[in-house]
């Protein structure tokens, strides 16, 4: 299953402009200003983007996206798989040189972990030895099962056995971290304090769209003779339709975010092209406030889209239509069928307008009579305007309910969602590993990702359960369950499962673009 999602990205063809000043820069669209590269703090995909390509844990995405050796040059397993050790490489150094030991990675496995950070990954650290008995103030650190008994050795005692042990692991919260990072709240956002281990370290950042980060080759990282590149410029065109006109002016080298109208023309021409992403684009209901507090309307709302005339009208770039919560291609029980082949479709593809307005009426709003007044909200682009617009109108058509559009720009809106101040919000998700539960895990009661207020005792069970079985077809089934209970409960609307699209231009190659949605460059080149 896992091969049909590898996809490194070869030469395309685009403009053979150059893109930088130089043949080692890059440019490449990040597109939005990221909340926070900090990798406990962050819960973005462009925030993703930088911290991949300037942090390094001891595990790391190799470029057919699984864990491969990083900082730690080997490991062992106990034989009852509760006791990993890892041996990290010698010579490893940070960015500015110094020396780095295993005790940083244990300083870094708790902050993640620690309350007083407030990550929002921080349930990735659950697996291990009373982790989430930390999180909860419950023990001290000195009970966690992460030890360094010597500079190059670190221990890992597991609360369970996890057959995503090594993909948790490659996650970026895993980091090693210095002391100064506890100290100044701000050291991820300037150059001078934001120390990193990776392939790249951070020189610039500039804020705001039509800003931009710059990065460097980092010549203390352990593999800095396979980095190719010197400079990295992740310039931030928020507008499609102006980074288009950028990329074809020969000023970027590589961008994911194409104006929809124009997707279709340059699949074709081969100038863009499609590739497999692990990702739901869906809209959060704010189920703790009324009328979402009630399934029927969410149901209602949900039966009243056309997700046929969305991707085939609006978005136009390969997506499918969002059956259900978890998209295809995620592994299933067997090499036979996927997750979504084996789990069936929850939703229609068109819309079902004759039951929408039943459930509306039995929710006591015939015809939206009497509907209290509600809004949408999403994040500023054009795009995400387009299929607010065409969600409104749908709305409107099938139910009678005129719903308001409000645009915020990105770190305000990510906030917003965190507050729950909103009726219903876009949202998406690329999934972090190769498995359902990476995305069925934000409904969990208290998952720090959970945007939309909802609770169900037996959806959390099937899920813990799903968290501790290593026998992977009963686990694959225990979610199969939970899903089931979301797709009846319908905390989220799913609209359409993700197909990235991307441009690079011809003097590049070698850039990777995982289908869980960052992309790296530590393997990448510049032809001329």
């Amino acid at each position: 299953m896992r091969k049909l999602l590898i996809f490194i990205l070869v030469v395309m063809t685009a403009s053979s402009s150059l893109a930088a000043d130089s043949k080692s820069v890059i440019v490449f669209n990040l597109g939005a200003d990221p909340r926070t590269i900090d990798p406990a703090l962050n819960n973005t995909v462009d925030g993703n983007n930088v911290i991949s390509n300037i942090f390094e844990g001891l595990v790391r995405t190799s470029f057919n996206d699984s864990p491969e050796p990083g900082c730690a040059e080997s490991w062992e397993v106990s034989k009852n798989g509760m006791k990993w050790t890892f041996h990290l490489r010698d010579n490893l150094k940070w960015s500015d040189g110094k020396p780095i030991t295993a005790s940083e990675f244990r300083k870094g496995f708790l902050r993640a972990m620690n309350p007083e950070t407030a990550a929002l990954y921080a349930y990735y650290t659950f697996f291990i030895k009373n982790a989430k008995e930390f999180y909860n103030s419950n023990v001290d650190e000195d009970d966690v099962g992460v030890y360094a008994p010597d500079d190059k050795t670190l221990i890992i005692e597991l609360e369970y056995t996890n057959p995503l042990t090594l993909d948790y692991i490659a996650f970026p919260i895993f980091v090693p971290a210095r002391d100064f990072m506890n100290e100044d709240p701000s050291w991820a956002a300037k150059p001078e304090t934001l120390i990193s281990n990776g392939p790249f370290k951070l020189e610039s950042w500039k804020h705001g769209d039509g800003g931009e980060i710059v990065l460097v080759k980092n010549h203390e990282y352990w593999d800095a003779d396979n980095v190719k590149v010197d400079k990295l410029r992740f310039v931030m065109i928020n507008d499609s339709n102006t980074a288009l006109a950028a990329f074809k002016s020969g000023r970027i080298d590589y961008m994911s975010s194409i104006p929809s109208p124009m997707l279709p023309m340059l699949l074709k021409t081969g100038q863009a092209i499609s590739m497999p992403a692990l990702g739901t684009a869906f809209c959060d209901f704010n189920v703790t406030r009324e009328p979402f507090n009630d399934p029927k309307v969410r149901r209602a709302f949900t039966l009243a889209i056309d997700r046929k005339i969305i991707i085939d009208k609006i978005l136009m770039g390969g997506q499918r239509p969002a059956v259900a919560f978890v998209c295809d291609v995620v592994p299933g029980t067997t090499e036979a069928q996927d997750f979504r082949s084996e789990g069936g479709a929850f939703l229609p593809e068109r819309a079902d307008i004759e039951q929408a307005r039943k459930l509306l009426a039995e929710a006591g709003y015939p015809n939206g009579k009497n509907f209290p007044k509600v809004s949408y909200k999403y994040n500023s682009n054009p795009g995400n305007k387009s299929l607010a617009e065409a969600l409104q109108g749908m709305w409107k058509s099938a139910l009678g309910i005129e719903v308001e559009l409000l645009n915020e720009e990105w770190k305000v809106f990510i906030e917003t969602r965190i507050r729950r101040d909103y009726d219903i919000a876009r949202d998406a998700w690329l999934m972090d590993f190769f498995d359902a539960g990476s995305i069925l895990e934000l409904c969990i009661t208290d998952s720090a990702q959970n945007n939309t207020g909802y609770s169900n005792r037996k959806f959390d069970d099937l899920m813990r359960k799903a968290n501790y079985e290593m026998d992977h077809v009963k686990r694959i089934n225990y979610m199969h369950e939970a899903e089931k209970i979301l797709m009846n409960d319908l905390p989220v609307l799913p609209i359409y499962f993700y197909s990235s699209a991307v441009m690079q231009s011809r003097r590049v190659k070698n850039i990777y673009h995982s289908p869980r949605g960052f992309v790296l460059f530590r393997g990448a080149e510049v032809l001329q």
